[in-house]
């Protein structure tokens, strides 16, 4: 098992975002299952992120200041879907910090926090 630190997997997840790579974070859920028999409050859950489409602004949030003074990050994953279109793919904001687990490249990593 390899390890990472919070800060190497941002860098993880915008190297795969740029390689138009898709790259696995589990993480822990913040909030409850939207549909019966998801992952709830607490549990683990697992994000498939992938090259970002162009975004389209609906406010006037600068959502990267936004994502570095909470410790997030804004990522668009493919195993979710859209809750307006139905479609897969849609954006999701990931507490680094909440990351247990990233599987990149056919490796797996341990995410350590100090």
């Amino acid at each position: 098992m390899l390890y990472l630190d919070p800060k190497q997997v941002t860098d993880m997840i915008k190297q795969a975002e740029n390689e138009a790579e898709v790259i696995v974070i589990r993480c822990i859920r913040k909030t409850k299952a939207s549909k019966i028999g998801g992952p709830d409050k607490g549990e683990l859950y697992d994000l498939h992120c992938s090259t970002k489409p162009p975004y389209v602004r609906k406010t006037q949030t600068d959502r990267v200041a936004q994502d570095e003074k909470n410790g997030n990050l804004t990522v668009f994953v493919t195993n979710r879907q859209n809750r307006e279109s139905g479609a897969w793919g849609d954006w999701r904001t990931v507490n680094i910090k909440k990351v247990k687990k990233v599987i990149y490249k056919g490796k797996e990593y341990e995410v350590t926090v100090s």
